[in-house]
């Protein structure tokens, strides 16, 4: 595989943890923003470009993206009233389409969002409350809007944190009812997309364990 830099957001949470140990594995170079460099611990610091700030803030993003050719995201709303997917998405959306070639973007998201179950968006607005879920349809929304930048939303069903199988499904349209999927198996299908999508050319993906 040719080599890539790859500029991750989000590398610090449980997938973005496993996508790093599969770049780090191979000949890819990296580019991470981080909160707190205290807190990032990568196998191979000597591999690893750290730019400590916060996807909320253009600047901080857009000096992650410039002269990427590949951006996977890892982000997501962790508290019930912190919502970061709209912004955060609209800075990477922003900075790719500045760059002379657009990066291809990687972007996970969530089940239920985009019309892919109404069953999960109603567990999910009952969890995470109505402005949450809102949230992520919105930064899907500002990811079709920039046509000049080539995005994957993979939505992974009912993550949990056993060991990588190796496996998972690609889904279809609609998720409704699907094996879990450990998230270090979501990570590998970030890592396979590095050279192609598995399964499916669309740019809005649903998987599952396999």
């Amino acid at each position: 595989m040719q080599q890539k830099t790859i500029a991750v957001f989000g590398g610090t949470g449980k997938v973005g943890q496993e996508f790093m140990k599969l770049v780090l594995a191979s000949d890819h170079r990296v580019r991470a923003l981080v909160r707190d460099r205290c807190r990032f611990s990568p196998a191979d610091p000597s591999r690893v470009e750290i730019i400590e700030g916060d996807a909320t803030h253009d600047g901080d993003v857009a000096g992650t993206v410039e002269g990427a050719d590949v951006v996977a995201s890892f982000l997501g709303n962790t508290a019930r009233h912190v919502h970061i997917m709209n912004i955060a998405t609209d800075n990477i959306m922003t900075a790719a389409a500045a760059q002379p070639v657009p990066p291809r973007c990687l972007m996970i998201s969530s089940v239920g969002v985009g019309g892919s179950s109404s069953l999960i968006k109603l567990m999910l607005t009952l969890i995470g409350g109505r402005a949450g879920f809102e949230d992520y349809e919105r930064a899907e929304a500002r990811v079709r809007n920039e046509a000049s930048v080539p995005t994957v939303v993979i939505r992974p069903y009912a993550l949990n944190d056993k060991s990588a199988t190796g496996r998972y499904k690609v889904l279809g349209r609609t998720a409704h009812f699907a094996k879990p999927i450990a998230r270090a198996d979501v990570a590998r299908f970030f890592f396979d997309c590095l050279r192609k999508t598995p399964g499916d050319k669309a740019a809005e993906i649903n998987i599952g364990g396999s």
